[in-house]
């Protein structure tokens, strides 16, 4: 499992020096050619599964492919040595993080059968019938599928998780120390910095990644490089549009991960308050990144209306009524319903309130919210921020404030945040639903305006980071070696002998049984051919 851990992401690299060729994007980073790679792994996987199960040799194949293409282009990747370096660094510190005896709660829910099906069928019409969590589908699910490979078989669905937040490190850790930034946005430095300490320390467990903390870690990165694109106006043209490039790809990417993030759209309306950067966007318009972008969104609402017959789901006015596999709408009412309970502390496993409709009206959950999850999760989180952005500051604080004012264009971005945690309070306010990353950001991005008026040169700061990056390394292994002993002692698990997940909640049945189901509702009621194919309309109870 460990060699395929580094197999997979030389592969992953390989494939986004590929699409760095294709978008023209001139970029050597193992980071940022990383998740360009699952950017197109998860094309791959869209495109494949249609009409092919993502069976062990048609994985193999993709997954050399990408390491032949890694061969091809490695002498496109400057400083290659020092890449593969820190590569074998950072992800060397994340085999602790792989090594899980529990996954995520939704694992074994819709997580699991979804991946798991994929590698046994083509993907079917009509799949939201079969389970709720089908209705709208997560790249993750799909990249998951493509990790189905000889002698692990599907214990490596968790992995797809694990390279975006590695390779996200990666962006952040090159972001940390970049002198180039440093010596006129220095803000950028000590934002990436204070960035990789929170999600190293905030979302170290990956059992609890899911599909919403890889969505968080992503646009956390989004606002990183919105922030250096409003701050880089005058410089080189060539540079600002790559990076828009990669902005782009990345706010369209993130969008397939959960669809609730379609709302870092508004990101993009702050490119339209800049000249120069209003006249790159609307360049980019039917070019490469234009159809590679418009291809993710594709097939992100394509499989979302196969699985449900919304084209946004929950969203009632994108639904069909009229089709073989439609939902009903009043179920699809009752879940944005639900959905919006839930996240008002409204109901729990064991707690639903009386008037479901009423209490999640106005501000009447307000009251029932901050006594049984403010004071609960939230509060807890603020405290931890707090103290992050304290212990942070305090570093450079003995450092001389520089006379003159550090002109800083972060305005629209903080208003674009401001507006998210409003939307995320009102509507959701469940910390998984948008709330770690926003909130984080509303603090750190005033902490990191101050420090960049701090007077310091580019080498005491690489040791004040270093320092706080070596004891960040040290709290990531210690609470994960915490995580495993108790692991270890609940669920008999021993990664010595045997480091494949545990099938925790049942046995494999209880893993496999929406995929049983749909083995024996396999015989649609309806069924037509498409392309020479056959493909299952299915209507589940």
């Amino acid at each position: 499992m460990i060699i395929y851990f580094y197999l997979i992401s030389f592969s992953l690299i390989g494939y986004g020096l590929l699409i760095s060729q294709f978008l023209r994007i001139n970029i050597s980073d193992f980071g940022n050619l990383g998740i360009l790679g699952i950017t197109f792994l998860s094309i791959i996987s869209y495109s494949t599964s249609l009409f092919l199960n993502h069976g062990i040799l048609l994985n193999s194949f993709i997954l050399f492919l990408g390491i032949f293409l890694f061969f091809l282009f490695i002498k496109k990747i400057n400083n290659l040595k020092k890449e593969i370096i820190l590569l074998f660094l950072i992800f060397s510190l994340l085999i602790i993080f792989i090594l899980i005896a529990k996954n995520h709660d939704d694992f074994s829910y819709y997580h699991f059968p979804y991946s798991i099906f994929l590698t046994e069928f083509s993907h079917p019409i009509g799949f939201g019938n079969l389970n709720n969590g089908f209705r709208s589908p997560s790249s993750i699910f799909f990249i998951n599928s493509m990790f189905y490979l000889p002698g692990v078989n599907y214990f490596l669905f968790h992995f797809a998780a694990a390279y975006l937040f590695g390779f996200a490190n990666l962006i952040l850790l090159k972001f940390t120390f970049d002198k180039e930034i440093f010596t006129s946005k220095k803000f950028i430095n000590f934002l990436s910095l204070i960035s990789l300490i929170f999600i190293n320390i905030f979302f170290y467990r990956l059992a609890e990644h899911g599909t919403d903390r890889s969505g968080m870690i992503l646009t956390i990165i989004l606002v990183i490089y919105l922030l250096s694109l409003t701050n880089n106006i005058k410089d080189n043209i060539e540079k600002n549009t790559e990076i828009l490039k990669i902005f782009l790809v990345y706010t369209f990417f993130v969008i397939t991960i959960k669809p609730f993030f379609l709302i870092n759209f508004i990101f993009i309306f702050v490119l339209f308050f800049y000249n120069q950067l209003r006249k790159i966007f609307l360049q980019l318009f039917f070019t490469p990144t234009f159809y590679y972008c418009f291809l993710l969104l594709f097939f992100t609402i394509f499989y979302t209306f196969l699985n449900s017959s919304c084209f946004i789901f929950p969203i009632t006015f994108t639904c069909l009524e009229s089709l073989s596999w439609s939902l009903d709408i009043d179920n699809i009412k009752d879940v944005n319903v639900w959905f919006e309970l839930w996240s008002k502390a409204g109901a729990t496993p064991n707690f639903v309130v009386e008037n479901r409709i009423e209490y999640i009206q106005g501000l009447n959950w307000l009251s029932n919210w901050i006594e049984n999850y403010f004071f609960n999760k939230v509060s807890d989180f603020i405290l931890g921020i707090l103290f992050l952005v304290v212990v942070i500051y305090l570093s450079f604080f003995g450092k001389k404030v520089i006379s003159t004012s550090v002109k800083t264009n972060f305005l629209l971005v903080y208003l674009c945040l401001l507006f998210l945690f409003f939307e995320w309070f009102f509507f959701h306010p469940a910390l998984r639903y948008g709330g770690y990353h926003v909130i984080a950001l509303l603090f750190f991005i005033p902490v990191c305006l101050e420090l960049s008026k701090k007077k310091l040169d580019f080498e005491k700061y690489s040791k004040g980071a270093f320092v706080l990056l070596l004891i960040t390394s040290i709290v990531f292994i210690s609470r994960n070696a915490l995580r495993l002993e108790k692991e270890i002692v609940k669920y008999n698990y021993n990664p010595l002998k045997n480091i494949k997940y545990k099938f925790i909640g049942g046995n494999k049945e209880y893993y496999f049984r929406h995929n049983i189901q749909m083995r024996e509702n396999i015989n649609a009621i309806d069924s037509k051919n498409f392309l020479g194919k056959k493909i299952y309309i299915t209507k589940f109870n």
